[in-house]
Parts: C-alpha cells; sequence; structure tokens
C-alpha cells in the first residue's frame, strides 16, 4: 500500500528528485514548493517573468498560471536509485496560508514518472489584491511511495499524451478544440439568458457578491430616482405659482404706475394751465401800466436815471406778485 513519505524520507530526495528545492521548506509531511520565475496572465494572455526582488500582483477573480522554482523527477530512473521497484507520486494542494488569503485552486497530482517545472493554475478568489513575493511558498506537495504492485505500467512521459513532460517555466494547455463549432452542436444551460444581475449573482464569488451589491445599488437608485422625480414635480410646481404670482403682481404694478402717471400727467395740465394762464394774464396786464407809468413819470420831467428806477422797481413788483399768484394757485 502507498505510504506519504516523512520529513526524514523527504530530505533524501534533494538534489536528484527535487532539483533547486530548499531543505528550509520541508515540513513533517510533504515539501513546500515555491512560486518561480514564469508567469501567464490568463486574461491577457501575456507570460512575464519574475526575479528575486520582484512581486506578482493577482487582481480580484484574475485567474494566472504559476512555474515552480523546483524542478520535480519522478522518472523510474532516478527515484529506483533510492527506492528499487518501486515509484513515487505527489499530491498538490495550497499552503494552508495561501488559502486563508482566498486562493482557489483544487488540488491536483503529479502521475508516477513525471520530469520538470510544476505549473499551477491559480485564481485570486478574494475582494482584494493578492500580492506574491517572487520564491514565496505557494503550495505544499504530499509525495506518495508506490510498492511495486502499485507502479504503473507505462509512467508519465511515455505515453503519447504526455504533453507537459520536461516542462521548463510555462507550458500552456495542450487541449485542442476544433476552429469552427456548429452552433446546434452545443449543449449548454440558459445561463446566458439569464437576467444580468441574477448571472453575477450565481456565478459565485466574488461576482455573486457584486451581483448583489448591484441589485442593492439598483434598488437604492429608484429610490433616489423617485426622489428626484418628486423634487422635480415639486420644484416645477413652485416655479409655475411663482412665475404666475411675480406676472400678477407685474400687471397690477403697470396698472397702477399707468394710473398714477396718467392723474400726474393731468394734474401737472391743470398746475400749468391754471398757474401760468394768471401768470401771462397779469404779466401782459401790467405792460400798459408800465407804459403809462414811463409817459406820466416823462412829463413830469424827471431825470431818465430815476425813472429807470422806479420802473425797475415796479417789475420786481410785478415778479414778486406773480410768483406769490403761482404759488397760491392749486
Amino acid at each position: 500500500m502507498a505510504k506519504i513519505l516523512a520529513d526524514r524520507e523527504i530530505k533524501k530526495l534533494l538534489g536528484s528528485v527535487f532539483i533547486d528545492a530548499d531543505e528550509e521548506f520541508i515540513n513533517p509531511n510533504g515539501i513546500e514548493l515555491r512560486l518561480g520565475v514564469k508567469v501567464r496572465f490568463h486574461s491577457t494572455g501575456e507570460t512575464k517573468e519574475l526575479h528575486p526582488d520582484s512581486f506578482l500582483k493577482v487582481n480580484p477573480g484574475e485567474s494566472v498560471l504559476i512555474s515552480s522554482m523546483e524542478k520535480i523527477d519522478f522518472t523510474a530512473k532516478t527515484v529506483q536509485h533510492l527506492y528499487p521497484n518501486k515509484m513515487l507520486m505527489g499530491l498538490i494542494t495550497p499552503t494552508t496560508t495561501m488559502m486563508r488569503e482566498g486562493i482557489a485552486q483544487v488540488a491536483t497530482k503529479i502521475d508516477a514518472g513525471f520530469r520538470g517545472n510544476l505549473n499551477w493554475g491559480l485564481r485570486n478568489g478574494s475582494a482584494k489584491e493578492l500580492i506574491l513575493q517572487y520564491g514565496e511558498p505557494i503550495f505544499k506537495l504530499t509525495i506518495f511511495l508506490l510498492e511495486k504492485d502499485e507502479l504503473p505500467d507505462i509512467p508519465y512521459g511515455e505515453g503519447k499524451t504526455d504533453f507537459y513532460q520536461d516542462t521548463d517555466g510555462i507550458k500552456g494547455s495542450a487541449r485542442h478544440l476544433p476552429a469552427d463549432i456548429p452552433k446546434d452542436k452545443i449543449v449548454s444551460s440558459s445561463f446566458d439568458k439569464l437576467d444580468p444581475k441574477k448571472q453575477l449573482r450565481e456565478a459565485g464569488y466574488p461576482f455573486n457578491h457584486i451581483g448583489t451589491e448591484l441589485v442593492d445599488l439598483h434598488g437604492k437608485f429608484e429610490v433616489v430616482s423617485k426622489d428626484v422625480t418628486l423634487l422635480k414635480g415639486e420644484f416645477e410646481k413652485r416655479t409655475s405659482e411663482l412665475s404666475s404670482k411675480i406676472e400678477k403682481e407685474t400687471g397690477d404694478l403697470s396698472k397702477k404706475i399707468e394710473e398714477q402717471g396718467k392723474t400726474l400727467g393731468e394734474k401737472i395740465d391743470t398746475v400749468f394751465q391754471n398757474k401760468f394762464l394768471r401768470l401771462g394774464s397779469f404779466i401782459v396786464g401790467s405792460i400798459p401800466i408800465i407804459s403809462g407809468g414811463i409817459l406820466f413819470l416823462q412829463n413830469q420831467k424827471l431825470s431818465i436815471g430815476v425813472i429807470l428806477l422806479i420802473v425797475l422797481g415796479t417789475g420786481a413788483l410785478i415778479i414778486f406778485t406773480g410768483y406769490l399768484l403761482t404759488r397760491k394757485t392749486k
């Protein structure tokens, strides 16, 4: 029966079965595998390299394909130097530390006979950015020692479909589909016909959380929209009332100004006619009197200076009398 190798057995594999592995990362029943050089981003198709002083950022919901620093050699030739007539296989799982930070990855196995760098698909299932450092332990490898009766007839690497043997860095998926698949040959659910908000809720974390938030936000938006509509209606009502009131007040004020202007004009006309008619009559009536007075004074043989003085005094008296007449006229 296959047994799980303990730490003391794993130490014996360093340098042969495990290349570039570090004893520091051996734990009681496995070894932690570290983030290596090559990284491929599924969302953009980009392949990038990490270095000893660099960090990898994985956005929420983003998936990346990463490689291990370590190389594994599970071929019979290498393993059977240590364990005659036996072979090794492995099971990879995220470290509990990484799972606590939201890494989503299903367990996968390494077949007996595999050789090369290990590649894993890693998805950030949390709601925040995930930052990973080059050389940081990401996955744990549990190693099983297979007895003679458990050995495969065709170890990995000797079959026709063992595309990932001798992987160096990143090797993409070997799966191939026909270029043009007829639509009537595709069997699918009605998921794509669901309401977009329901699609988000059914898509799993974090998209279900986003969907719920969007529904709540939509509800809040509808409430705000109704409030805005009510405010708009009230504003239009008040504006209409104010406009009507201003129009009425303006009309009344214009009418009053027109009436008062008319009354004032009539009063001015009356005053002008009364005052200046009387003043004109007084002045016209005074002319013969003044003329007669001048002739009388000349017959009295008075000097021109005395006559002029008497005429000026009489004129001043007439002007003053006219002023008094116009003031008293209503």
